[in-house]
């Protein structure tokens, strides 16, 4: 039987912990770095270069680090993201039955208009508007 590898990790995004699976290779470097942190920390410490430093430093320094920002990941952008997956599935769900079956179909099952009218029996032409019906329905609800 192989053995699973579980680390607990916090997610800076949640704020919470999480248990995520993670190979034996992934597992033994993370706990040697638990292992060395006290020996690292005084080290780490003493060649650290402070954020503070080059953000207001008197200088414009930071711009020479734009490339480290990442601002697709940040928690405000995150969370308005999140919103309007919320929001999304809120109108999805307000839809009747068939619609809902056929945005599924085509949108999170991944299949084409020809294969989604050929299951239920109607022409691709007579889908593709049906799509595009619906898709003015949840732009106009959200």
């Amino acid at each position: 039987m192989e053995r699973t590898y579980v680390l607990t990790v916090f997610n800076t995004v949640t704020g919470e912990y999480e248990k995520v699976s993670v190979s034996k290779e992934v597992y033994h470097a993370y706990m040697r770095t638990g292992w060395n942190i006290k020996d690292n920390n005084k080290r780490f410490y003493a060649r650290e270069i402070q954020l503070s430093s080059l953000i207001n430093g008197g200088s414009a320094s930071h711009e020479n680090y734009k490339e480290f920002v990442d601002n697709s990941n940040d928690p405000e952008t995150l969370y308005e993201k999140k919103e309007q997956i919320d929001a999304l599935y809120t109108a999805i769900a307000e839809l009747n039955e068939s619609d809902r079956h056929l945005v599924r179909a085509l949108f999170f099952a991944g299949q084409t208009e020809r294969e989604y009218a050929d299951h239920i029996g109607v022409y691709r032409n007579a889908v593709h508007k049906r799509k595009v019906r619906i898709l003015k329905q949840l732009k106009k609800s959200l």
